[in-house]
């Protein structure tokens, strides 16, 4: 009987610290599953502000490229213009003398042809049925001369075997022409014999050629050598830029019937 009781009074504490107990389980319980919902819920908050955070960066990064994009064009834009206003602000300074109806300050597009630098395309129409050929200027000098080819205006300057023009030397005015060899020198050619002119003496435009006006300057003279009843000079050019963006066309508007070189007057030259 003894043992009954002692059964019946376990079985009765037993259900007494498991009824006593449960409201503390259930808080565990309840505890733990909002600590894992808070966790799940931090994670995934987590994880969609990183992909905001992707996506923003990543739209940014694409608009900064393209703003950086922008601002290369722009800054090649605007050093290809602050070169074009240095080019037409130092050619109108250095040269503001020439400013007249019948001298014209054109541009200049390129080279002819690559590896050859004495042949230049240039930014001028000219509209005429009749061949014509303009004197060039650059920094004060003559440098060469231009025509038409191909309804396309082409320089030619000097030290190309196409460039030929009348010129004065020395201070008695004394005639000669200037034209370049086929090894390149640039001479003063077809001097009167009997004339007198020495080593040094100051090479100008004549003017004669209806090309130049009188008195641009061109060079010096250098050796001096008789040659087939003439004497032959070798000229000594001034130096002028090579910054070859602006020079300055002169058009004398005189009838030129005189030829220097037959090559030099025919429109469908494109040597």
């Amino acid at each position: 009987m003894r043992r009954f009781y002692v059964i019946i009074a376990t079985l009765c504490l037993i259900i007494a610290i498991a009824f006593g107990y449960v409201p503390f389980l259930q808080q565990y319980t309840l505890s733990i599953s909002l600590q894992i919902k808070k966790y799940y819920n931090d994670k995934k908050e987590g994880i969609t502000l990183f992909i905001n955070d992707y996506m923003n960066q990543a739209a940014q990064i694409k608009d900064m490229r393209a703003k950086i994009e922008q601002l290369e064009t722009d800054s090649i834009k605007y050093k290809a213009l602050q070169a074009e206003f240095d080019n037409l602000y130092y050619a109108l300074e250095s040269e503001r003398h020439y400013l007249d109806p019948d001298v014209h300050l054109v541009k200049v597009l390129s080279y002819k042809t690559l590896g050859t630098y004495t042949k230049i395309w240039m930014d001028y129409t000219h509209v005429s049925d009749e061949p014509k050929i303009f004197g060039l200027v650059k920094d004060g000098y003559a440098i060469g001369i231009a025509k038409m080819v191909d309804n396309h205006m082409l320089g030619i300057l000097n030290g190309d075997e196409d460039c030929s023009y009348s010129v004065y030397i020395g201070e008695n005015r004394v005639p000669g022409t200037l034209r370049t060899m086929e090894n390149g020198e640039i001479v003063i050619d077809y001097i009167p014999a009997w004339q007198s002119i020495k080593s040094g003496d100051s090479v100008v435009t004549s003017g004669l050629d209806g090309i130049f006006f009188e008195d641009v300057q061109v060079g010096t003279i250098g050796s001096i050598k008789p040659e087939n009843g003439y004497l032959h000079a070798e000229l000594k050019p001034h130096r002028f830029s090579n910054r070859l963006s602006y020079v300055w066309l002169i058009d004398t508007k005189i009838p030129q019937t005189t030829n220097l070189n037959t090559n030099i007057l025919k429109p469908e030259d494109n040597d």
